[in-house]
């Protein structure tokens, strides 16, 4: 199926192998950061936020000394603060980041006298499509564009509904709001986008494909869109509030198991490729330039720095990092 179907799974479960470089058994989600000079401990916490499952306080303020972390922290920073980010404009940057998706060239219209239904192998294929695209995508002309268009917009599509949920993310930052904590964010929501809109719009593979060729990957994404379930990853929900590196790790191995079964074509390459772009550009990448924004404000004051759990673990990985630095980074030991 080439690899936009492959970017499409990563992107919805958006989680790959943590690693383990850096600390013995299960550490769990929160570590204190000493050391340094620093006027008082501040805190370092892995989040979720892509299981497409909502959390509810109960659950997050259950794991270990997070709530008293946050009473602690005088600014609690998330990958990106949504009140700071709408004042320095990155909507409008967000606006030409999404417009070649949203409004997409000349190339991606449909050839003169092609029509949708002879592509499709069977004229039920053609209805669950045609119905998902007028209903679902509300686009009752959707059949001016190509199916390997379509192939970006779902992937789109599917990203943003499995974010349809609270996240820890969410929900920390309104308890801290509540709390009456000064919010930050690291990076701005443009600067994010503009590394993961590669992983939807990486279409080299399916241009080159027959027509008749992307109908088929249409149908295959429209079909499995349409089993709701796959929005939602109930045992990463479950791993994680277990507050258990490893099982979120067996989690990990389970989903590419799930993977392999679908038999798409060069799955095996095209998953490497995709994982290896995450752990470069979404991960090390970021780690790397969010660690001199960490550094300025864990001087200054006790902090709580909330960024997604991947963040945290492997050679690459924030805590890594920060004991190269100098800091004392531990677990805070779980009940």
């Amino acid at each position: 199926m080439k690899r936009q179907v492959i970017s499409l799974l990563l992107v919805l479960a958006a989680i790959s192998a943590l690693g383990q470089n850096v600390s013995v058994g299960n550490p769990g989600w929160l570590w204190t950061i000493n050391g340094g000079g620093l006027p008082g401990r501040s805190f370092l916490f892995g989040t979720c936020h892509g299981d497409g499952i909502s959390f509810t306080d109960e659950e997050i303020y259950s794991i270990t000394g997070l709530s008293e972390a946050l009473d602690e922290a005088q600014t609690v920073f998330f990958e990106v603060d949504a009140k700071t980010d709408e004042q320095n404009g990155s909507k409008e940057e967000l606006k030409k980041l999404y417009g070649r998706i949203y409004n997409p060239g000349p190339e991606y219209m449909m050839p003169e006298g092609v029509f949708y239904k002879p592509l499709f192998d069977s004229v039920s294929h053609f209805n669950e499509v045609n119905k998902f695209m007028s209903y679902k995508m509300k686009d009752m002309e959707y059949w001016k564009k190509t199916p390997g268009y379509w192939c970006i917009r779902l992937s789109m599509y599917a990203f943003t509904k499995v974010r349809m949920c609270r996240s820890v993310d969410i929900a920390m930052y309104e308890e801290a709001v509540k709390r009456g904590k000064e919010t930050g964010g690291l990076e701005t929501t443009s600067s994010v986008m503009g590394k993961l809109m590669p992983m939807f719009s990486d279409t080299e593979s399916i241009d080159t494909l027959s027509m008749k060729e992307q109908a088929k990957i249409i149908y295959k994404l429209v079909h499995w869109m349409n089993n709701d379930s796959i929005y939602q990853f109930p045992k990463l929900h479950e791993a994680y509030l277990e507050n258990d590196t490893c099982k979120f790790n067996q989690f990990i191995g389970e989903f590419e198991e799930e993977l392999t079964k679908m038999n798409i074509e060069d799955l095996g390459n095209g998953m490497q490729d995709k994982k290896d772009y995450q752990n470069e550009h979404l991960l090390r990448e970021r780690n790397e330039a969010w660690i001199p924004v960490i550094k300025e404000n864990i001087a200054k004051r006790p902090c709580l720095i909330a960024v997604g759990c991947r963040h945290l673990l492997s050679g690459d990985g924030l805590i890594a990092m920060l004991r190269r630095e100098g800091y004392t980074v531990e677990p805070v030991v779980k009940k």
